[in-house]
This record gives C-alpha cells, structure tokens and sequence, in this order.
C-alpha cells in the first residue's frame, strides 16, 4: 500500500493538531496522469481504507488505493520551489509522447 516518508507523517500531524483524525487522499487519473487530492477529516467513510503511521491516520478510497499501491508521500520544503507533499508513484502513467494522445474532451467539460 502508501508509504509515507517520517516528514510526511510529522507535518500530517502538526496540520492537525489534535483538531482532525487523519488526512484523506484522493488520485484521479486524466490525460496528463494523477493529480492528488487531499483533506482534512474528522471520520473515514464507511469503505475507505485506515492506514496508520504511528499517531497518524490516512483514508483512501477503493478507487484510490488501487492506484497507490507501493507509492511513497514525501514532503519537501525547497525555498525555491515552495513546500508540499510529493509522490513517487509507480504506477504513473507516462506522460503522452504526442499531442492528442488519446485524451479529449468538449468544450462545455473543458471550460
């Protein structure tokens, strides 16, 4: 399942600080590959997966959690790039070699 690097977990904690259970984690997958979501929770929802890291608690969906199988969650404070968590994924997608690559979408979705 999700690794999280001693970091992730420290600064999952200090965010929240005794006011939240854990930290909830979403992937979606488009055509440029995952984005990542996450949030704050007080519960996890009935078939969300708890994963523990020492005092810290993590929910992922069944969706999800397929595609954070052997994923480790970093997070990285550079001053020249900002701070925040990062995820090494093995189960990324490569990015499209071409432009058009299989994506699309209309114009009312697309905004």
């Amino acid at each position: 399942m999700l690794n999280l690097t001693d970091k992730a977990v420290d600064v999952i904690r200090e965010v929240c600080n005794g006011e939240y259970l854990g930290l909830r984690i979403m992937v979606n997958k488009g055509c440029s590959g995952f984005s990542y979501n996450m949030g704050l929770e007080e519960t996890p929802a009935e078939d969300d997966q708890v994963l523990e890291f020492s005092d810290v608690k993590v929910f992922i969906d069944p969706g999800s959690a397929l595609w954070l199988t052997g994923a480790t969650m970093d997070y990285v404070d550079n001053s020249s790039m900002g701070s925040g968590f990062v995820f090494d994924n093995p189960n990324q997608p490569p990015a499209p070699t071409t432009s058009g690559g299989g994506c699309s979408c209309a114009m009312k979705s697309c905004g």
